[in-house]
């Protein structure tokens, strides 16, 4: 192959073209379509509304009645993610008895003057639930 030289080589010159325009210039406009936005509700809000319905026939509730679905795993955590918005919301509160069972309740949720001038506070705590807690 031989040395290689390792001289500095003087930048090519670039040439700036001109684009030419089309002569047949097209406006394309897309078609609108109509209620592109779907209102269906989707799987997570049937199950807080069915969640919630349960809550205002019963008014106290087990946790364990209320979330755990002992055919599926899946299902017991789709529910506890449904239970954790309801709680997030202020529509339902869970409470410890003396026992050491968690119970349910449905609330009416806060207004939202009372949220911003901190007349409510919302407290949060973690649940820590896994496959061995759910067999």
């Amino acid at each position: 192959l031989g040395p290689m030289k390792l001289e500095p080589k003087p930048p090519k010159a670039s040439v700036a073209r001109k684009r030419r325009r089309s002569l047949k210039v097209e406006k394309v406009k897309p078609e609108e379509l109509e209620d592109t936005v779907s209102k269906e509700k989707t799987e997570t809000e049937k199950t807080i509304a069915k969640m919630f319905d349960v809550l205002k026939i019963n008014k106290k509730v087990r946790l364990e009645n209320l979330v755990l679905n002992r055919i599926s795993f899946a299902q017991t955590v789709e529910n506890l993610f449904a239970l954790s918005f309801l709680v997030k919301d202020g529509r339902v509160v869970i409470t410890v008895d003396d026992n050491g069972s968690h119970h349910v309740s449905p609330r009416n949720a806060p207004a939202a003057s009372m949220i911003t001038s901190r007349k409510v506070v919302y407290s949060h705590f973690i649940f820590r639930f896994d496959f061995n807690d759910w067999k």
